[in-house]
């Protein structure tokens, strides 16, 4: 997992919990463990980690691990991970991936409202092969970027660096 701090101090952190009975509070964008192995959890404390101010679940019914955080220019969230739960990762209409895309994992990319309350986007991201996204940042113009590994084909630009049929 990763933590993130704001401009007040405040603590933001994203990893995993194999917890059906973690600390999520009212209003939470996923109030309830998806189940399986481990759930995905995101979650606000304040400058003096004293008070958890939000904190929610991101996850399906298989094994949903967060390995990063960014947040925006209004703090709201961007988490990125891997997801073995093919059929029911919690993913929206307007995403780039709204399917699994196969194999053993995908990674994914998940946008949560600064309160903690709405799951404003969230995607699949991979191949038919092994996929996993570790890192992810945001630029000036909060465009987000997210750097991972795949054993698959995975669609790249050629205007980045890339080494085809590599290990």
């Amino acid at each position: 997992g990763e933590i993130n701090v704001d401009k007040e101090g405040n603590c933001y952190v994203a990893t995993c919990t194999v917890s059906s009975d973690f600390p999520v509070t009212n209003g939470a964008a996923q109030p309830t463990y998806g189940g399986g192995d481990e759930d995905a959890v995101c979650f606000k404390l304040d400058a003096d980690l004293n008070n958890l101010l939000w904190s929610t679940y991101i996850g399906g019914s298989k094994a949903d691990a967060a390995y990063a955080l960014a947040l925006d220019d209004s703090n709201n969230v961007f988490i990125t991970g891997g997801t073995r739960s093919d059929t029911d990762f919690p993913v929206t209409s307007n995403a780039l991936n709204i399917s699994y895309k196969g194999g053993v994992s995908d990674g994914f990319i998940s946008h949560i409202k600064n309160d903690g309350s709405v799951l404003v986007s969230s995607t699949y991201v991979g191949t038919t092969g092994y996929d996993q996204s570790f890192f992810i940042q945001l630029d000036t113009k909060q465009n987000v970027y997210i750097y991972g590994q795949t054993d698959g084909a995975y669609p790249v630009s050629s205007s980045v660096y890339t080494n085809v049929n590599s290990g």
